[in-house]
């Protein structure tokens, strides 16, 4: 199968995407035109040690893995659970890790476990706190067995997080997501390294009325800190979440991160739209029809569609609505 990697948005997601699908349907792929888009095209060190773990999980044979490669081909073969260490050796996105890694565990012959060393929350990437408070519960609700503990926490540019994320074989299901039901709770998780504790105050001070859970001390390498907030309603979960920047006020972050959340709860969706292109993936591999709604119809969202359907399995997106027929 040839891949165009320049189409759509044209990131590494279609990298990401396409692999993972590969090594679960067993179907070679030939990816051109990787990141062609972007100011440094081909493989940066990031994707490339996601397509180094995905050889060494599918046991593939692999051909254009470098720096700076804008063709891979990659041949794989029998996933194989076991225990996989991931040092970035950056600040580079964990969970840009996880993006790939995460279905083919789930499809492989035992628990494999994931020890990964770098950024986990760093720009332009889910913060970890997403894939386990948000990701994850969609998965297990979706059949999937897993469980992720933060060791420690890496920002940018230092990186220096660790995680370590365990996940049994499992059969998916298709998810049906058309109604939120009410809402149950909100809440917010703080995390903080290495920098004065009055910020994490002033956050939740802005964010009266909304419990926070702070994870906040001066450990680790690197300095930084996050929020993820949360509105969890029977059916689903929204979220809005923010890094610290430099010169921006504690204050100013706590409620850009409420304006996100805002965003989606005053919308129709029943996921938010990062959660929106990331379950195209799983539910291209599950049993039965996935259906959601969602704010905004992201190049992402249609980036990723057009991936999951090169392997044979039918996305409809009218409007706000998104279904998913798997490939099987």
């Amino acid at each position: 199968m040839k891949i165009d990697g320049s189409y759509g948005e044209g990131g590494g997601q279609i990298l990401r995407t396409s692999l993972s699908l590969s090594c679960i349907t067993g179907e070679e792929v030939e990816i051109t035109n990787i990141r062609k888009g972007r100011k440094n095209p081909g493989l940066r060190t990031q994707h490339l040690k996601g397509v180094l773990l995905l050889k060494k999980l599918c046991n593939a044979k692999v051909e254009g893995a470098r720096i700076g490669s804008t063709k891979i081909k990659f041949t794989p073969q029998r996933i194989k659970g076991g225990v996989y260490k991931v040092d970035i050796g950056t600040a580079g996105s964990i969970t840009l890790i996880l993006q790939i890694s995460l279905l083919p565990s789930i499809f492989a012959d035992r628990t494999t476990i994931l020890k990964i060393s770098g950024g986990t929350d760093v720009p332009f990437a889910p913060p970890v706190d997403y894939y386990r408070f948000v990701l994850i519960p969609f998965l297990k609700r979706m059949g999937a067995e897993m469980k992720l503990k933060i060791i420690e926490r890496g920002y940018y540019p230092e990186g220096g997080g660790k995680v370590e994320v365990e996940i049994e074989p499992s059969k998916l299901m298709g998810l049906r997501l058309e109604d939120r039901g009410e809402l149950k709770d909100m809440q917010g998780y703080l995390n903080l390294r290495n920098l004065p504790f009055h910020i994490a105050e002033r956050m939740c001070t802005t964010l009266s009325g909304i419990p926070i859970e702070r994870d906040a001390s001066n450990s680790g390498i690197s300095r930084g800190c996050g929020l993820l907030l949360l509105a969890r309603y029977r059916n689903t979960i929204l979220s809005g979440n923010e890094l610290c920047k430099r010169s921006v006020p504690a204050e100013r972050i706590a409620q850009n991160a409420l304006e996100k959340l805002y965003k989606e709860i005053n919308s129709e969706a029943t996921v938010d739209v990062h959660m929106a292109d990331h379950l195209i993936t799983f539910a291209s591999a599950a049993y039965g029809e996935t259906h959601y709604f969602v704010r905004e119809v992201t190049d992402h969202t249609k980036t990723n569609a057009w991936v999951v359907e090169k392997f044979g399995a039918k996305v409809e997106i009218k409007e706000n609505s998104v279904r998913i027929q798997a490939y099987m």
